[in-house]
């Protein structure tokens, strides 16, 4: 029947002039050298059996060196095979001289009484010999390469979308949504710069008539607030063709002097808007309304402000179409330090459109609240076509 192979070191089944690990149920790959011919074989393990008084007969003369004359073998602490290993294949799968069918040492038997030739002329080296290491797996280090690998690509993948993202977000917006751009100039305290009227109009701003002014210009009309006034051309424009011009004006003093040579006024102003302002026709109007508030609150009010926007919306001029942003600015701080005589502005900026190809009309009013606080609102009432 087939016995199980003690572990240990065996000459090589595959040819090889060494010894290789037989691990108790396989070869493994662990190799050693073979010992020098003529080297002592290395006893084995626990008690070793004495020699008789009288040596008894000797083996057959062999290749290699003959074993000692033994008596009954006595019993071993240790595995005797240590001496001479089993052959755990089929070619050395007989007990060698002195090892019994299971390895353990016994008396010599018929089958085993002449000790075997070595295939490599030499003894074989017994358990002395230290296991070998186990072999490292590669794997977990193949796959955890590979994880990192995968863990940098979706870093760098991710790098990339997030700058291409960011990169978009500086394009420049379409024309009807950009705001404008002006040059930088340095504005006045208070009140809009504008150009001369029309000579038609003899160099002054149309007169109220019935307490309400007529723009032929801009085709707006509105009625004056209680207490205003038609406003200076020279005191209202200044001839620059790059700024917004107007072609109407009424005016009340909030404050003069207020830093020792500027008056601070409410204004209702109406007029044609200044190309520079981008425009793409009616449906454009929210947007292009937008565009002029931001630099008329940049422009024009230069003490320090927080600004909110109240209404923004599409009206109806008319029978035109029209967009109206309300807005409030608060002085109050700056107010207080230096003792200013209004505390917050309200204010509202109407487009008109006036048809395709064409430039719409703007209404603009701003009033401090030591003028009143529902100027604004009238105005806005009265606002019509001319």
């Amino acid at each position: 029947m087939t016995t199980q192979t003690p572990a240990g070191w065996y000459p090589d089944p595959y040819g090889e002039p060494q010894l290789r690990w037989w691990d108790g149920s396989q070869w493994t790959d662990a190799l050693h050298a073979q010992e020098p011919q003529g080297q002592s074989r290395q006893p084995a393990s626990g008690p070793q059996p004495q020699p008789p008084s009288q040596p008894s007969a000797q083996a057959p003369t062999q290749s290699f060196p003959q074993p000692p004359p033994q008596q009954q073998p006595q019993p071993q602490t240790g595995p005797g095979w240590a001496a001479t290993p089993a052959n755990p294949t089929l070619q050395f799968g007989n007990p060698t001289y002195g090892q019994s069918a299971y390895g353990a040492p016994g008396g010599p038997t018929q089958s085993s009484a002449q000790p075997p030739t070595q295939q490599w002329g030499g003894p074989l080296p017994g358990p002395g010999y230290p296991p070998p290491p186990k072999q490292g797996n590669p794997l977990p280090w193949v796959f955890g390469g590979l994880a990192a690998l995968v863990v940098l690509a979706l870093i760098v993948v991710a790098g990339i979308f997030f700058i291409n993202r960011d990169s978009t977000g500086v394009a420049s917006p379409p024309r009807e949504t950009a705001e404008p751009r002006f040059p930088t100039e340095e504005p006045p305290s208070q009140g809009p710069p504008s150009q001369d009227p029309l000579p038609s109009q003899g160099g002054e701003f149309p007169q109220p008539a019935d307490g309400v002014i007529t723009d032929p210009r801009s085709g707006l009309a509105f009625k004056v607030p209680s207490g205003w006034e038609v406003a200076a051309v020279n005191a209202v424009n200044n001839g620059r063709p790059t700024e917004q011009q107007w072609t109407a004006a009424v005016k009340a003093d909030a404050q003069e002097n207020y830093e020792g040579e500027d008056d601070w006024i409410g204004n209702v102003f109406t007029g044609l808007l200044n190309e520079l302002y981008p425009y793409s026709g009616a449906t454009g109007l929210g947007d292009t309304a937008k565009a002029v508030f931001v630099d008329f609150t940049t422009r024009y009010y230069a003490p320090a402000h927080e600004s909110k926007v109240i209404e923004d919306k599409a009206m109806k001029v008319g029978d035109k179409d029209a967009w109206l942003l309300r807005f409030e600015l608060d002085f109050t701080k700056i107010s207080e330090e230096k003792g200013y005589k209004w505390k917050k502005e309200n204010g509202a900026i109407v487009l008109v459109d006036r048809g395709d190809g064409q430039t719409p009309a703007i209404a603009y009013v701003s009033v401090p609240d030591n003028l009143g606080t529902d100027v604004v609102e009238q105005v806005l009432g009265s606002l019509k076509p001319a």
